[in-house]
């Protein structure tokens, strides 16, 4: 497989289970993913690609074209066989072959249609296939509407804004409340709504560690001094906040077990 856009969205669910299963195979395989996009410029300017056509928003159509032109030659600087080398050590991990994702009509065209435009060499033969993957995703953009997002500074925020609710919504409805509010911030954008999940989780936690330091002593007394010492020195950050959120909400639960 060497279409970047399936390649990213099976990562986006990877994420989703391991937040919502807490498991941590598939946070450490998204963990790596993005490790591997920093460190290949040739994943990184396709992501960049990807992501500027998928939240682009043009009602003209010259202009839309014009933006598709120009996205697509983001990647001039790259041979074909070297992007989809890029890609195809992407889906090297273990876990990628254990997810199966579906996607919508509309995305899962865009993505085809983009993956022509990158891979497709240009001949008197293949001119029709060109125009016609560029005509849809021109199409794309004029029926695309804007969604609010905050302003975008790293990979990892922009990915786990496309995580796929729908695979959530029917696999996870039994969980908790703490992991439901956990996904629903982690999908959305709003940057002060992680911000506040993450404050008030720290505060739940360090509420549940002083009702237990009173009835506690020895080791374990020392072990829930050391714990809640960690979590005031904790600061949020954006670019960390799903791992971080994720370990504190796992903490909460052991605590409220115990």
């Amino acid at each position: 497989m060497n279409n970047f856009g399936i390649i990213k969205s099976t990562y986006n669910v990877l994420l989703a289970e391991g937040i919502a299963k807490n498991t941590s195979d598939g946070k450490v395989a998204f963990k790596n993913y993005i490790r591997t996009i920093k460190e290949n410029k040739a994943l990184k300017k396709q992501f960049n690609v990807y992501y500027l056509i998928e939240n682009k928003v043009e009602s003209d159509k010259f202009k839309a074209s014009e933006y598709v032109n120009e996205c697509i030659s983001l990647l001039d600087g790259f041979s074909k066989k070297e992007i989809n080398d890029a890609n195809l050590s992407l889906v090297e991990s273990k876990m990628f072959g254990t997810i199966e994702i579906k996607l919508g009509d509309v995305k899962s065209k865009l993505y085809e249609n983009i993956n022509t435009l990158i891979f497709t060499k240009k001949s008197p033969s293949t001119i029709d296939k060109i125009v016609e993957a560029k005509s849809g995703i021109v199409d794309y953009i004029l029926n695309n509407t804007k969604v609010e997002v905050n302003e975008w500074t790293g990979l990892p925020n922009s990915i786990i804004s496309e995580i796929a609710v729908e695979k959530f919504n029917e696999e996870y409805a039994e969980l908790g409340e703490s992991e439901k509010k956990a996904i629903s911030v982690i999908v959305g954008t709003n940057e002060s709504e992680k911000e506040e999940l993450y404050k008030s989780s720290i505060k739940e936690c360090l509420d549940l560690i002083n009702g237990k330091l009173t009835e506690s002593s020895g080791d374990i007394k020392e072990k829930l001094l050391a714990t809640k010492e960690n979590l005031l020195n904790r600061s949020y950050n954006k670019e960390t906040f799903v791992s971080d959120v994720s370990k504190i909400i796992e903490l909460k639960n052991n605590l409220t077990e115990d």
